[in-house]
C-alpha cells in the first residue's frame, strides 16, 4: 500500500518534475539550463546547447509512515520504488529544441480490508480492496526561441494507462473465494503551452518569468470486469460500460531572480480549476487546487579556458498544496521541503539527486495522515548530435 488516497479519481496526480528542480521544491516555471533538462515549462529547453542531445532518467525510492483510527502496527509504514521518466532532448537550431519521453502521470497502489455485509442478511465477508496501475504521459516537446530574450513551446501528450481494482470476497466457512476486477482502460490526447522571458535586470542581476496553460480535457474509459472463483474463470475481461473523467484547466506562473549567473531565486504558483467538473463519489468530490512553492540555488562554478563552467550546485526548497481531493468535506493538504545537489560524473555525464520530506492529509474524521521521505536521484548524457565540422572540447 503507497496510498490509500489513490483510490479515488485517476489516483495520485503527481506534480513533481524528477529533475533538476526537484531540490527547490519542484519550482522552476522560470528556469531553464544549458544543460539539464529543466521542462516544467515547455519553453525551458530552449536553453541547452545547439547540436547536442541529452538523455535523462530519473528514479525514486519512498518510504511512508501512516497514522489514523485504522492503522496499527501491522500496517503502518511501507517503502516503494518507481522509474519515474526518461527521454531525449535535441536544441536542433539556434532557435528550435525538441524532446521526447515518458513519465508517470498518476499512480495507483493502495490494499484496504474489512468485513462486508450480505444485504437481508447476517452474514458477512472478509473484504479486500486491491488497486493498482495509473496513467503515463508519453510527450513531445517543441521549443523555439524569439529573440534573445522570450521563447515558447507547445508539449502534446498523450495521457493513456489502466486503473485496476480487485475486490475479493472470502467465506471461510464454505472455503469459497470471489475475486472480481475491475480495469478501466483510458487514453488521451493533452496539450501544454508554455512561454519565458529572462533579460538582465543590471549587472549583477537577472529576472525570468514564465507561464503555463493546460487545458481541460476529457478522458474516455473502457471498463472491463474478470470475475474469479476459487481461481476458476466465471466471467473473462467483459465490458460492461464506457465512462470519462476530465481533467481541469491549470494556470501556472513563475518568476526567478538570478544574481552573478550562479545564486537562484525562484518562486511558483499553480491553480488547477476542479470544481466546475462536478465530480463526486463515496463522499468524495473534486476541489479546487492551488500549490505554492519556492526555492534556492547555489552554484559552484569554474573558469576552464575562458568558459564558465559549472561544477556542482546546491537547492534547497519548499512547496505547499491543498490536493484535488476533499473527503468528509475535510481537505487533503500536503507540506514538504526539499534539499538538492549535483554536479558531473565525467565530461558527458551528470547527475542530480534530491531529497524531500513531508506529510499529507489528517487524521481528522476517520482519514488517514501520511509521513513521508522520498530520494530522487537522476542521471543525464549529453553528446553532440552533428557537429558540421565544428569541435566541442
Amino acid at each position: 500500500m503507497n496510498s490509500p488516497y489513490s483510490i479515488y479519481g485517476v489516483g495520485d496526480v503527481d506534480f513533481r518534475s524528477y529533475n533538476r528542480t526537484s531540490g527547490m521544491g519542484n519550482t522552476g516555471m522560470a528556469l531553464r539550463s544549458s544543460f539539464y533538462i529543466i521542462d516544467n515549462n515547455p519553453a525551458s529547453i530552449t536553453g541547452l546547447p545547439r547540436s547536442f542531445y541529452t538523455l535523462t532518467a530519473s528514479a525514486v525510492g519512498k518510504s511512508v509512515t501512516y497514522k489514523g483510527d485504522p492503522i496499527d502496527f501491522s500496517n503502518n509504514k511501507n517503502k516503494d520504488f518507481w522509474i519515474k521518466r526518461f527521454g531525449i532532448t535535441v536544441k536542433l537550431t539556434n532557435s528550435w529544441a525538441s524532446s521526447v519521453g515518458m513519465k508517470q502521470f498518476s499512480n495507483v497502489n493502495y490494499l484496504l480490508s474489512g468485513d462486508k455485509s450480505i444485504e437481508g442478511t447476517a452474514d458477512k465477508f472478509l473484504a479486500t480492496y486491491e488497486g493498482d496501475g495509473g496513467l503515463n504521459e508519453y510527450y513531445w516537446t517543441n521549443a523555439f526561441s524569439i529573440g534573445k530574450h522570450f521563447s515558447f513551446g507547445l508539449q502534446s501528450s498523450i495521457i493513456a494507462g489502466s486503473i485496476n481494482q480487485t475486490e475479493t470476497l472470502a467465506d471461510e466457512t464454505i472455503q469459497s473465494t470471489i475475486s472480481t476486477k475491475r480495469q478501466d482502460y483510458m487514453g488521451q490526447a493533452r496539450f501544454q503551452f508554455g512561454g519565458l522571458y529572462s533579460t538582465a535586470i543590471n549587472k549583477k542581476w537577472d529576472i525570468s518569468l514564465g507561464g503555463k496553460f493546460i487545458p481541460k480535457i476529457k478522458m474516455v474509459s473502457e471498463r472491463t470486469i474478470t470475475v474469479t472463483e476459487n481461481e476458476t474463470a466465471i466471467v473473462q475481461d467483459e465490458l460492461i460500460k464506457y465512462d470519462r473523467f476530465r481533467l481541469p484547466n491549470s494556470f501556472s506562473a513563475g518568476i526567478a531572480l538570478i544574481k552573478n549567473k550562479k545564486n537562484t531565486y525562484a518562486f511558483d504558483y499553480t491553480f488547477e480549476n476542479w470544481s466546475p467538473l462536478n465530480i463526486t463519489q463515496n463522499g468524495m468530490r473534486l476541489v479546487n487546487s492551488q500549490r505554492f512553492s519556492g526555492g534556492l540555488e547555489f552554484s559552484k562554478q569554474q573558469s576552464i579556458n575562458g568558459q564558465l563552467v559549472e561544477k556542482r550546485y546546491f537547492q534547497f526548497g519548499a512547496f505547499y498544496s491543498n490536493s484535488y481531493l476533499q473527503l468528509k468535506n475535510t481537505p487533503i493538504n500536503e507540506f514538504g521541503i526539499t534539499a538538492g545537489t549535483g554536479g558531473s560524473l565525467s565530461r558527458n555525464l551528470l547527475y542530480t539527486l534530491s531529497a524531500e520530506v513531508g506529510t499529507r492529509g489528517t487524521r481528522q474524521n476517520g482519514l488517514i495522515k501520511e509521513n513521508y521521505a522520498q530520494l530522487t536521484i537522476g542521471l543525464s548524457l549529453s553528446e553532440y548530435l552533428f557537429s558540421k565540422g565544428r569541435r566541442y572540447d
